[in-house]
């Protein structure tokens, strides 16, 4: 599927809820996705009516690590005051799956444990965000095996629209 196919479809979806509910877009960074040490961009996406959260990722290192995330925040109460501004910490359960092209393709799915910190700031406009991950799951492809617990860390952004 093109690039544009994707954007398009996305920019549809963003677009055609608006009205509905407030949603925020972002961008993130993920670090030691499949313990490897890779690093890569995600663009995260999480509404406001509900505590769900997801982000979509690509990994840059020796192999490439597409990955879907998809979190529900149990818990995202206030921490501390940052001058007059809420320091919240949030803490869930989820889901990943992250299809890794190498010499051998491997397509793994699990659970995974967010556990960070977030902030509104600019009038509720920016939440700047910083997680851990504990993850585990299964290797699916191409045998079916236990993956190692990993500890993605990710750090980023969402605009609110509202």
């Amino acid at each position: 599927m093109s690039k544009k196919v994707v954007a398009l479809v996305l920019s549809f979806i963003v677009l055609g809820s608006a009205g509905a509910f407030a949603f925020g877009i972002g961008l993130q960074l993920n670090g030691n996705v499949e313990n490897s040490g890779a690093f890569g961009p995600a663009i995260t996406f999480k509404l406001d009516s509900v505590p769900l959260v997801f982000a979509l990722s690509y990994s840059i290192g020796d192999d490439t690590i597409i990955g879907l995330t998809g979190d529900y925040w149990a818990i995202n109460k206030k921490l501390v005051n940052v001058g007059r501004t809420p320091l919240n910490w949030f803490f869930g359960v989820g889901f990943f799956a992250t299809a890794v092209f190498a010499d051998e393709f491997q397509f793994n799915g699990g659970v995974r444990v967010p556990v960070g910190l977030n902030m509104f700031v600019v009038d509720g406009f920016i939440e700047p965000f910083i997680m851990v991950a504990p993850s585990f799951g299964l290797q699916m492809v191409p045998s079916i095996a236990t993956t190692d617990v990993t500890f993605p860390i990710a750090a980023g952004f969402r605009l609110w629209f509202k």
